[in-house]
């Protein structure tokens, strides 16, 4: 980890250490009767050229080891020079305090106690061996004015980079807050769409049987005799009732606030659907087989629960009628921390996930398992084959919640 500008950011201090210390090599023993080995010095200077030279070109990422590597270049070549200038008597030793600053913002813990470790050991050194400085005689005290010019340095060098860490941090706080923003709001245009194609999968079933009945009735309604009629006016008028408590639990689901959904027992909600269900394919035969330690299950889950259980049940009274049969069922044990719910047909059984969106039924939206894949995921589980059908797994912890 570390910050993404970083070796830049070295790169350009150093083009400032560089000038800083090759005015001084030029200028001082003009301005100051100092006579000092000025020829290793330039060297520091042009060793600290050649690497900043070197760094440009390398197209290495900024990584922590790259990071550690230039702090300790710099921490060396400085090391060098006040070796040749005073040891730990030279007044801009404090400077090794710049590269430990720069690493507590660059770097983690293990790598600033690492930089930290390469300043100590560099200026403990000093004392092991140096040049010393040569006492000057005049009006001002030459110790003095390098502490000043030490200290001027270590704030420009220091406010240089904190505002600059400053900027990249808002920016960072900036680009977080927005990535946040846009995933709760894509986070409620998924909980509406899943709402939606719930219902629009709820009106297809009802909407299906309709036209099948139309079609009875436009082939012989001259033979039909007028109990049977009536039966078929009476289912179709159920369905269109259907059909519009869809789009009424739709707008209820729109305006309801989050967590309004009361809680309810797992079989009572389990119960209700199945409920519902018979009503929009009559004369299906459907068994719920709840396990005791199941049915008290609290359930706090919004309609795309119930839709879960509709579609699937779809597709299991689909499979079965393709083998002949008109029955299904629907058995829900608990496994820990998490409930699977079995829908289980009498037809051949589920190879494999369809392709989202299409399906390869008459009429068919493909909505259907695309729903039921998504309502499993946002209830922190996922859907299976088994034998004799399908499985959805959900968990207990999210549908007490309402995930």
């Amino acid at each position: 980890m570390s910050h993404p500008g970083a070796l830049a950011t070295l790169a350009r201090l150093r083009w400032l250490s560089i000038a800083g210390q090759a005015l001084a090599i030029a200028g001082v023993p003009v301005l100051l009767p100092l006579h000092l080995p000025w020829a290793p010095m330039a060297a520091g200077v042009a060793a600290l050229l050649a690497f900043n030279l070197w760094a440009r070109r390398r197209a290495d990422g900024a990584s922590a080891a790259a990071v550690l590597g230039h702090l300790a270049v710099d921490i060396a070549v400085l090391a060098w020079q006040l070796c040749w200038s005073g040891g730990p008597a030279n007044p801009f030793v404090s400077l090794f305090i710049v590269p430990i600053a720069l690493a507590t913002s660059l770097l983690p813990a293990r790598g600033v106690l690492a930089t930290a470790t390469l300043a100590v050991l560099a200026y403990s050194l000093l004392w092991l061996g140096h040049e010393p400085l040569p006492h000057v005689h005049g009006e001002f005290d030459l110790h003095l004015l390098g502490m000043w010019l030490n200290f001027l340095l270590t704030a420009a060098v220091l406010a240089f980079f904190g505002t600059r860490i400053a900027a990249e941090l808002a920016r960072q706080r900036a680009a977080l807050a927005a990535e946040r923003e846009r995933g709760a709001r894509d986070e409620g245009l998924m909980a509406v769409a899943t709402l939606a194609a719930g219902a629009a999968h709820a009106l297809n079933t009802p909407l299906a049987t309709l036209s099948v009945l139309l079609s009875d009735l436009r082939d012989g309604v001259a033979g039909l005799d007028r109990d049977a009629l009536q039966e078929d006016l009476a289912l179709m008028a159920a369905q269109v009732d259907a059909c519009r408590g869809a789009v009424g639990q739709l707008v209820s689901d729109a305006r309801a606030e989050p967590g309004a959904v009361p809680p309810s027992r797992l079989d009572s909600r389990l119960g209700e659907a199945l409920a519902r269900w018979q009503l929009l394919r009559p004369g299906f035969e459907a068994r719920l087989d709840v396990a005791a330690d199941a049915a008290a299950l609290p359930v706090v889950a919004d309609r795309s629960f119930d839709y879960l259980v509709l579609n699937l049940l779809d597709n299991a009274a689909d499979a079965s009628r393709s083998a002949g049969s008109e029955r299904v069922g629907l058995r829900a044990r608990r496994r820990g921390d998490e409930l699977a719910l079995a829908f289980l047909d009498d037809g051949p059984g589920l190879a494999g996930a369809p392709a989202q969106f299409r399906s390869d039924k008459p009429g068919g939206l493909g909505l259907g398992f695309a729903l039921a894949t998504r309502v499993c995921e946002q209830f922190g589980g996922a859907l299976a084959p088994v034998p004799g059908g399908v499985e959805a797994t959900l968990s207990v912890a999210r549908l007490g919640q309402g995930a």
